[in-house]
């Protein structure tokens, strides 16, 4: 973890119960409102709060700020590599789908064909 930090969990951010825009409780500089948020750089100020230390203890000067945006970096970071991942696996190239799409026109003609030839024969009584 940053600053040769080991785990720390932090709770979330604490605002004000009412209809306006509110600094976060806990003075970490984030802020809420009804249709607008925001915070200093890298904080989510619907997420976790760097002054909010699950222990009770801060680690210091910029140590907790550090810790919590490296955590959400590595988090999205981590997320972002699975969807990814999972999208190369569902998502075919546009040449692979062009390239099925005419195997299935060819295949569709071809049964055609076949089944027009059974049409004439069964028409004919032959």
């Amino acid at each position: 973890m940053p600053n040769g930090h080991g785990p720390k969990e932090y709770g979330g951010h604490k605002y004000a119960n009412h209809d306006g825009t509110s600094d976060c409780e806990h003075g970490c500089g984030c802020w809420m409102g009804p249709a607008r948020s925001g915070g200093p750089t890298g904080l989510d100020p619907g997420g976790t709060c760097p002054k909010n230390p699950t222990d009770g203890k801060l680690l210091g000067e910029n140590a907790d700020y550090d810790h919590v945006v490296t955590e959400r970096i590595q988090s999205l970071s981590s997320r972002l590599y699975k969807a990814e991942s999972r999208l190369k696996r569902v998502s075919p190239s546009k040449a692979k789908l062009a390239d099925e799409l005419t195997s299935a026109k060819t295949e569709l003609a071809e049964k055609n064909q076949v089944l027009t030839e059974l049409r004439r024969l069964i028409g004919t009584g032959a």
